[in-house]
C-alpha cells in the first residue's frame, strides 16, 4: 500500500498549536463512494441518533479478530477509552486517557479539533466507558485542545486527510476536585516505534454494520507506510487491517503484550482508511511536542499559564460539566 493517495503534509518543524474550549468533529464524507477510500473517521450519524435501547449483545473479553472489529470488554480499556462528544454535542470521536504529570490527557485525532480552515471548538466532553447509552464514569469536560500548526497549515479537507499530523492531545478538567486519571486510569504512550509491531487500534464505529454504542477493536500486526501527494512531501503512516468506520476517529493505537486486551502503549490514533484498512499517524518528535505542552499548560495545582499567542490559538471555554 505504498504511495497511498493520502493527502501529505509538510515535514517543517510542528510548533504546538492550543485551542482552551471544546473539540468537535471533521464530518465524514457522506459522498465519498462505498467501498473506496474512507477517511476522517469521525461519525456521519449525529451522536445519540443510535437507539441506546436496541439489545446489544457484548462478547465475552478476548483478542478482537483480525480484521473485523470485535467487542472489546472490562479491563482498562472499560475506563480510559470512551466516546468524545463535539461540534456542538451532535456528533463523535474517540479517544484515550494518555498517562502524564498532570493526569488529565486524552489523545485524539487532530481532525476532531480543526477542519477545512476553521476550528470546531463547540461544547465537546468525553464519556469514558460508553455502552449502549449507560454512562458509567460519567461527563468529563474538555478543556484545552492541541495540534500541530502543520495540520492547520495544510487546510485539509475531511475527504483528504493529511494522517502524518491527523493527532491532538486534549486536556479535561477536573471534577469536584478528583483529576481524570485519578477515576479512570490511563494507557502508556510511547513516541518511538519500529516499522513493524502488532497493534490493537480500538473505537467506537458509528456507521454500517456499527451503532457508536460499544467499544470496538482489531488487533494484528501494523507497519510503516508512505504516502504521497504531486504537490507535497511524503510521509509516513502506521496501517492494519481493520474494518472499523466513522466514529472510530482519534481512537488509541495500543502497543505491547496486553494490548489485545485493551491495555498498552498509545502509539498513534485512528485517523482514516478504505473499506478493510485503518491508517494511523505514527507518533514520534512532534507528537512527543504537542504532547508535552498540553501536559505542562495542564499540571495543577497553578493556574496553566496563558499560551504564548506566537504558539497558540485560544476560543472560548466550552463544554457541559
Amino acid at each position: 500500500m505504498t504511495n497511498r493517495n493520502w493527502r501529505a503534509a509538510s515535514t517543517t518543524t510542528f510548533l504546538t498549536t492550543v485551542m482552551t474550549a471544546a473539540l468537535a468533529l471533521a464530518l465524514w464524507t457522506s459522498e465519498a463512494p462505498q467501498g473506496t477510500r474512507v477517511v476522517g473517521l469521525g461519525s456521519a450519524a449525529p451522536w445519540g441518533s443510535a437507539d441506546p435501547s436496541t439489545p446489544i449483545t457484548l462478547a465475552a473479553p478476548g483478542p478482537p479478530v483480525q480484521g473485523q472489529a470485535g467487542p472489546v470488554v472490562g479491563g482498562l480499556s472499560a475506563t480510559s477509552v470512551g466516546v468524545l462528544v463535539v461540534d456542538g454535542g451532535r456528533h463523535q470521536c474517540s479517544a484515550a486517557v494518555v498517562a502524564s504529570r498532570s493526569r488529565r490527557v486524552l489523545a485524539t485525532a487532530a481532525h476532531c479539533v480543526w477542519l477545512a480552515g476553521s476550528w470546531r471548538v463547540d461544547g465537546a466532553f468525553f464519556i469514558p466507558g460508553y455502552a449502549a447509552g449507560e454512562e458509567p464514569l460519567g461527563r468529563w469536560t474538555v478543556d484545552t485542545a492541541y495540534v500541530p500548526p502543520a495540520w492547520q497549515q495544510i487546510d485539509s479537507p475531511i475527504n483528504d486527510v493529511a494522517a502524518d499530523t491527523d493527532f491532538a492531545f486534549v486536556t479535561l478538567l477536573p471534577r469536584g476536585g478528583i483529576l481524570p486519571e485519578q477515576v479512570l486510569g490511563a494507557q502508556g504512550i510511547r513516541f518511538t516505534t519500529p516499522d513493524q509491531l502488532p497493534v490493537a487500534a480500538l473505537g467506537y464505529p458509528a456507521t454500517g454494520v456499527y451503532d457508536g454504542q460499544s467499544l470496538r477493536g482489531c488487533d494484528g500486526p501494523a507497519a510503516v507506510e508512505t504516502f504521497t501527494r504531486p504537490d507535497r512531501d511524503g510521509g509516513q503512516v502506521l496501517a492494519m487491517t481493520c474494518d472499523m468506520t466513522e466514529g472510530a476517529s482519534g481512537g488509541p493505537w495500543l502497543a505491547g503484550p496486553d494490548a489485545a486486551a485493551g491495555r498498552g502503549q498509545v502509539v498513534g490514533v485512528v485517523s482514516g482508511g478504505d473499506a478493510t484498512q485503518l491508517v494511523s499517524p505514527r507518533f514520534g518528535a512532534a507528537a512527543r511536542e504537542v504532547y508535552e505542552a498540553a501536559d505542562s499548560a495542564a499540571q495543577l495545582p497553578d493556574q496553566p499559564p496563558a499560551p504564548d499567542p506566537a504558539l497558540a490559538r485560544t476560543a472560548p471555554r466550552g463544554g457541559t460539566s
